[in-house]
């Protein structure tokens, strides 16, 4: 976590060195996954990415994080409007963190209260292309379909994205408000531990970063357009090879 602190410290002030003091951060995407970062990291980490003024991507898979990382997560979702995917996978928040961190991602998405939004409200996500890709697979979570069937019953408007041909990181066949894919597999009860993380973070790279059921119902609205992203720094705190950074899309395969 310290690591993770100057990492965060010397990033931004390389960056204040090239731009005028006070401006945003020009960085679409933060990866930071496969570390050991915990709490204390990962509120580092947030605080970085709500200074970008048009993040899209915070990988935080194959981390430390339980849910004493929840709040900080959630303050994330609540004020970067325009993420597009957050990866929480491969870590160990339990069922409680969890809801914490999906009511959020509603609460950021949505207008008041929980609830399915406004047809129009529908459109206008499906137009700006805004459902949340949130992956919490593989961590802690006891009973997740019961969970969902409390998310559903609470109105919190998300898909499971069991549709790969309509639904994906940039399209919701629903237009909801958030993804939850691959929700199902979770490692508390077979007393599996998050995968070894390599012991420190290495380093900072800067590149330029091209754009690119339970309660399920179904629907038979269009597949949304893919947003165009215009090109930005890319913050990637790395360990090894570039190769790594795909370990967590694995599981897309299988589907």
């Amino acid at each position: 976590d310290e690591d993770a602190e100057a990492v965060c410290q010397k990033k931004v002030a390389l960056h204040r060195k090239k731009h005028s003091e006070g401006e945003w951060l020009e960085y679409q995407e933060i990866d930071v996954s496969q570390n050991r970062l915990a709490q204390r990291g990962c509120k580092a980490v947030v605080g970085v990415a709500l200074q970008c003024s048009d993040l899209r991507v915070v990988k935080l898979f194959k981390n430390d994080l339980t849910d004493q990382a929840a709040p900080s997560i959630c303050r994330l979702l609540e004020e970067c409007l325009e993420l597009e995917q957050l990866h929480l996978s491969y870590n160990q928040l339990t069922g409680q963190g969890a809801s914490e961190i999906i009511l959020a991602a509603s609460r950021g998405r949505g207008s008041g209260a929980p609830r399915p939004p406004a047809l129009e409200q529908r459109r206008e996500r499906r137009e700006r292309g805004i459902t949340l890709w949130l992956r919490l697979e593989h961590n802690r979570i006891k009973r997740s379909t019961k969970l969902l069937e409390d998310l559903w019953e609470k109105r919190v408007d998300f898909c499971e994205a069991r549709d790969a041909q309509r639904c994906g990181p940039r399209v919701c066949k629903r237009c909801a408000l958030v993804h939850l894919p691959y929700f199902s597999k979770q490692d508390a009860d077979d007393g599996a531990a998050s995968p070894e993380t390599a012991a420190e973070v290495v380093e900072v790279v800067d590149t330029s970063a091209p754009s690119g059921s339970t309660p399920s119902a179904p629907s038979r609205e269009p597949a949304a357009p893919v947003r165009q992203r215009s090109k930005g720094a890319m913050a990637v705190v790395s360990l090894e090879d570039e190769e790594d950074e795909e370990d967590e899309e694995d599981e897309e395969d299988e589907e």
